[in-house]
C-alpha cells in the first residue's frame, strides 16, 4: 500500500504502520515504498502503547506512528554518535 491510499482508507487518524519496503535518500529522509497499516487509533497514546508492544515482539521491523492529516510521512533518520547505555 501506498501513503495515500493509508490516507484514503484511514482519514484523520492516527495509524501504525510497518514499512515493507523504504529507504533513505540523499537528504536522509526515509522514503516508503510499501507500507502495512497495522492499526488505527484515535490518539497518540494509545498509538505509542501498541508501537512499543509490537517492537518489543519484532525490533527489526520498521514501524511508525504517523496521522494520516500529513501529506507526505516526512521521517527523517538521524545519526547517532556516541556511546548507549
Amino acid at each position: 500500500m501506498k501513503w495515500e491510499d493509508v490516507r484514503q482508507a484511514f482519514p484523520d487518524t492516527w495509524v501504525l504502520i510497518e514499512a515493507t519496503q523504504a529507504y533513505t535518500n540523499e537528504q536522509s529522509e526515509r522514503i516508503l515504498e510499501e507500507i502495512v497499516p497495522l492499526n488505527k487509533f484515535s490518539n497518540s497514546p494509545d498509538a505509542m502503547r501498541v508501537y512499543q508492544q509490537f517492537h518489543r515482539e519484532d525490533p527489526n521491523k520498521e514501524l511508525y506512528v504517523l496521522h494520516t492529516s500529513r501529506k507526505e510521512p516526512k521521517i527523517i533518520e538521524k545519526k547517532w554518535v556516541g556511546v548507549r547505555r
